[in-house]
C-alpha cells in the first residue's frame, strides 16, 4: 500500500462525499458540473507556468499577460494571454508545456490551506480525494462522481499538500471539511483549481497576492476558445474536408493536420503534428465519431481548436 505523509490517513468512508454528488450538474456542462452548487462565492486559483531553464521559476499568468499585452480577464483561459494573435517582440517568459493540469503547485497549496483553515470549524478532520487514474496502489472503495473516481484520505487541512510518494508531487484533486464550509476541486483536465465557499473566503483569496486568483461563478463554462482561435480554425476545417491536409499557423507555433475520412471499414481519424514556438514537439489525434459532413465539420472544429490551444498548454 502506498503511504501518505502523516498525519494523513487513507479512508473507506466514501459516503462523506455524497453531498458533493448531490450538488453537481451534468458533467462538463459548466463549473457546477465539477464543483458543488449552492455556495455563496466561487474563485479560480490559477496554476503558474514554469521556466525550466531558470531553475524551474514559476511564471504567473499576469506576467504572461504583460508580455502578450492582453488583459487578464476573469474568464481568461491560459491561451487567452499566452497565445496573442501577433507575436510580441520579446520571447515568451516561459517554456515547456504550460501550467500543470489537475494539481496545485505545492507552495500555492500551502498558502491556500492556511486560508482555508480559518474558514471552517473543523480544520483537523478534512477529507481529500485523489483521482484513481494516477495508479496509486491502495485497495479501498472509491468516491464515485460523474465521470471521475477518487481515493479518499483524511487529515488536517494542510494535508492538501500531502500526496503519496508514487503520485509525483500531485496534490489532492478534491478537498472539503466536515462542516462543508468550502470545497476545493483541481479537475484533472484544467490548469486552475476551483474554490467554493463563503463570500468572505473568496474575497480573502482574491486579495492574497501570494496566489493568483480570479472570480468564478457556477454557471460559467469550464473552458472556452478565444474568437481569434476559432477564426484560424474555420478555414483549416474547410481545407481538411476539401483536401485532407491543413496547416494552422499561430504566433506561438503551428499545427499540421491530416484527415482520414470514415468509410465502410471504420471510423475516420484526425492526425496532428504540433510545432510550438517554445521548442518541444508533439503528435496527436484520434478517431472521429461523425460520418455526416456537418457532424464531421463540428468535430474537426473542436479537435483542431484543442490542438491549437495545446501549443501553449493549458
Amino acid at each position: 500500500m502506498d503511504l501518505l505523509e502523516p498525519p494523513a490517513e487513507w479512508s473507506a468512508a466514501v459516503e462523506e462525499a455524497n453531498w458533493i454528488a448531490e450538488r453537481l450538474g451534468p458533467f462538463a456542462a459548466d463549473v457546477s458540473s465539477v464543483v458543488p452548487a449552492g455556495f455563496e462565492a466561487y474563485a479560480r486559483v490559477l496554476h503558474p507556468a514554469e521556466e525550466p531553464t531558470r531553475g524551474h521559476r514559476l511564471v504567473r499568468w499576469r506576467e504572461i499577460a504583460s508580455w502578450s499585452g492582453i488583459a487578464l480577464r476573469p474568464d481568461a483561459q491560459f491561451h487567452t494571454v499566452a497565445m496573442p494573435p501577433a507575436a510580441p517582440a520579446d520571447p515568451p517568459p516561459w517554456s515547456g508545456q504550460g501550467p500543470r493540469e489537475g494539481s496545485l503547485y505545492p507552495p500555492d497549496a500551502a498558502v491556500l490551506a492556511g486560508v482555508l483553515r480559518d474558514a471552517t470549524t473543523a480544520p483537523e478532520g478534512c477529507f481529500f480525494g485523489l483521482w484513481a487514474g494516477y495508479g496509486i496502489a491502495v485497495n479501498l472503495p472509491l468516491v464515485r462522481l460523474p465521470e471521475r473516481e477518487y481515493l479518499l484520505y483524511t487529515g488536517p487541512v494542510e494535508a492538501l499538500t500531502a500526496p503519496v510518494a508514487s503520485a509525483h508531487g500531485q496534490t489532492a484533486n478534491l478537498a472539503w471539511p466536515p462542516d462543508h464550509a468550502w470545497c476545493v476541486v483541481s479537475e484533472i483536465d484544467l490548469c486552475w483549481t476551483y474554490v467554493a465557499g463563503s463570500q468572505a473566503l473568496v474575497e480573502r483569496l482574491l486579495a492574497d497576492d501570494r496566489l493568483e486568483v480570479l472570480p468564478a461563478a457556477p454557471d460559467e463554462p469550464l473552458t472556452r476558445i478565444e474568437p481569434f482561435v476559432a477564426d484560424l480554425v474555420e478555414p483549416a476545417v474547410t481545407e481538411l474536408l476539401a483536401g485532407a491536409h491543413t496547416l494552422v499557423t499561430t504566433s506561438q507555433g503551428t499545427v499540421e493536420a491530416w484527415l482520414e475520412r470514415p468509410d465502410r471499414r471504420g471510423p475516420g481519424a484526425l492526425r496532428t503534428r504540433l510545432r510550438p514556438a517554445t521548442g518541444w514537439r508533439g503528435t496527436g489525434g484520434g478517431l472521429l465519431g461523425s460520418r455526416d459532413e456537418e457532424g464531421l465539420r463540428r468535430e474537426l472544429r473542436a479537435r483542431l481548436a484543442s490542438a491549437v490551444v495545446s501549443l501553449v498548454g493549458g
